[in-house]
Parts: structure tokens; C-alpha cells; sequence
């Protein structure tokens, strides 16, 4: 199905990998999440298919005002649509080596973050904790899966941070804290679209570990 706030009937029409690559060509983001997607055998085409909708589901989801929740409405639907998509293409991907395989891995950790970035304050503190949890077992999975890019390391370190700030006080804030700095350390070198992330991240955590009076020696990865 489609991720559209008021699906139409039948969820668009299904669309190929040729029809789906040309929509891209012409940003057609709108007509690609409408689209209905009808492959599901293990295969590097249907793992793209999957993948062209996630990717327009993220870039619409993003283009979102930033205090639109992710707790319901369009926000909602473009980023649970932008999940499933990912994680059907890094299900049905045959090739593991393929550089595709990054990719994947890198939308996944980007919608989730974005969820998590983006629920509301009238989110639980469990459900905030969930959120970053299924954000961390992601990234370890991309750390695992592509050990040679940069992406699974950075949100790693960046769920590590978030559950230190958010669950932890005093000491064990403290571990936490340098668990991610820890991350960080060991992160490949990251090219340059994610030069500016792994900064603001290694110095937000920085930061905190000054503000909770930490002695930086960074805990067990």
C-alpha cells in the first residue's frame, strides 16, 4: 500500500522499477508513495522498488514542518510507510556486498531517527525509550552488515547518547556517556555529507560529559 494520508482506492496503480526510476527523474515525489508496490520475491529489482517509495515516503516525511508529530497524521503514515520500505529492501536485497546495501541501511537509520526526533511531548518516556531502542538494534545491525561505513557507528553513538540523557543519572550517566563517545571513536572516516553529523554529535557528547562532570574515559562499546 501507499502512504498517503487518504489512500485512494486500490492504493494507486503498481508500478514497475522502469516507471518508478522515471517518476524519480522528474521528483515526482507524490506519485511514487501513491504507487502500489507488487514484488516481494528476494531479487536486487524488488529490494529497489521497495527502496525508490521508502526514500520519496522519507524525502516528503522531511520536507514536513519541523513540529509536525510523529505521533500521528501524515508525519505518521510517510514515516512508518518509509520503515516498512527499507526494511523489505534489506530483506529481499540479494546482493550483500552490493554498495545498495548501505544505502539501505542508511534510510532505515534515517527514518527512525527522524521519528524519534520528531514524537511529541505528550510521548512516554517508554515510548521515547522504545523508539531509540529499535534506533540502536538498526544501527548495530548496519555496523554489522557494512563495518566498513561510517552510518552505523554515528547512530550507534547517537542512541547511546540519547538513552544515557534520558534514562541515566549520576554515574551510569556517566558510562553511558562515554560508551558513545566510545562509538564515536571507532566510527570509519565518514565522507563528507556526514562530516557535519559525526561533529555536532562528538560535540554534543563532549558537552554532556562536562555538564555531568564525567571523567572522560570512555565505558565498554
Amino acid at each position: 500500500m501507499g502512504c498517503e494520508t487518504q489512500p485512494i482506492v486500490g492504493f494507486g496503480p503498481v508500478l514497475e522499477l522502469e516507471q518508478l526510476q522515471a517518476l524519480v527523474a522528474d521528483s515526482d515525489w507524490e506519485a511514487i508513495v501513491a504507487a502500489d508496490i507488487d514484488c516481494g520475491e528476494p531479487s536486487d529489482t524488488c529490494a529497489e522498488v521497495h527502496a525508490i517509495r521508502a526514500d520519496a515516503c522519507l524525502r516528503l516525511a522531511i520536507q514536513l514542518p519541523v513540529d509536525a508529530s510523529a505521533t500521528r497524521g501524515r508525519t505518521r503514515q510517510l514515516l512508518d510507510a518509509a520503515e516498512s520500505g527499507y526494511r523489505q529492501a534489506l530483506l529481499l536485497h540479494h546482493s550483500s556486498a552490493s554498495p545498495s546495501m548501505a544505502s539501505y541501511h542508511g534510510g532505515l537509520l534515517l527514518t527512525l531517527s527522524e521519528r524519534r526526533n520528531r514524537l511529541d511531548a505528550s510521548v512516554r518516556e517508554r515510548t521515547l525509550d522504545r523508539e531509540n531502542q529499535k534506533l540502536l538494534a538498526a544501527a548495530n545491525q548496519a555496523r554489522a552488515q557494512v563495518p566498513d561505513s561510517a552510518l552505523g557507528f554515528i547512530y550507534t553513538a547517537s542512541a547511546l547518547l540519547y538513552h544515557a540523557l534520558l534514562k541515566e543519572s549520576g554515574g551510569n550517566r556517566c558510562q553511558g556517556l562515554g560508551q558513545a563517545e566510545a562509538m564515536l571513536k571507532q566510527t570509519p572516516a565518514p565522507p563528507a555529507e556526514l562530516m557535519n553529523d559525526h561533529q555536532r554529535l562528538q560535540t554534543l557528547i563532549e558537552q554532556e560529559l562536562r555538564k555531568s562532570h564525567c571523567a572522560q574515559a570512555p565505558g565498554p562499546a
